[in-house]
């Protein structure tokens, strides 16, 4: 556990922060896969957990968040447009050629009633407020502290390639994005914030404001 802004720590579940949770002030956000609860409890032993928050229902993210839920006995807060596959635990791939059936397959996790369903400008903890941010699911949150322009974006950019884990900026790919130019949008929005730091769930964080823009303009419209 690494602390990469005030009351902001980064919980690597993976190496290479391939997969990434946060703690903000009280609340974890994101969860990994199912197999990672084990190493989220050992990592926020030492800490109260009063909440914890998606910023959006996929496997990757949500996977751990029912063993949380019963173990912690604490609320689950998501996006309100992705409520229902959270419940569910079934969400949709984007639009591929081939193998859909075994990209659902693979997409699947623990489904979980949530206990609030944040909407834009909700507030989190630790001054962060939601932002709806859609397109690599329809009801994705990033949150944004305008204080110190601390920015988790969830998976609207990625850090890293998922192929070589070698560190870059990326746009999600699309055979998980169900609207690929939506998540665009949602891209350049949250690029003209000018956030100083920016919080991923795949790869390490980023405090270069220009090569975010840079990106984020070079994005087809």
């Amino acid at each position: 556990m690494q602390m990469v802004a005030r009351d902001v720590y980064q919980l690597p579940l993976t190496p290479r922060s391939g997969v990434n949770a946060y703690l903000v002030g009280d609340v974890l956000v994101d969860s990994g896969y199912p197999l990672h609860t084990k190493r989220l409890l050992r990592q926020t032993a030492s800490r109260t957990i009063h909440a914890h928050a998606l910023t959006h229902a996929h496997a990757d993210h949500a996977g751990s968040s029912r063993r949380l839920k019963e173990t912690l006995g604490i609320p689950i807060w998501v996006g309100a447009n992705d409520a229902d596959v959270l419940r569910s635990g079934r969400a949709e791939p984007g639009a591929v050629p081939f193998g859909r059936a075994a990209l659902k397959s693979y997409m699947k996790f623990p489904g979980v009633e949530p206990d609030r369903e944040l909407r834009e400008g909700d507030e989190l903890a630790a001054g962060f407020i939601a932002l709806e941010t859609p397109g690599h699911s329809p009801g994705h949150l990033a949150y944004w502290r305008d204080e110190d322009r601390t920015l988790i974006c969830g998976d609207v950019f990625f850090n890293m390639s998922i192929a070589t884990t070698a560190v870059g900026l990326h746009t999600p790919p699309g055979f998980f994005t169900p609207n690929p130019a939506q998540n665009r949008d949602s891209a350049r929005r949250l690029a003209a914030l000018e956030p100083q730091v920016v919080l991923f769930g795949h790869g390490p964080p980023l405090r270069n404001p220009a090569m975010l823009a840079d990106f984020a303009s070079s994005l087809p419209s």
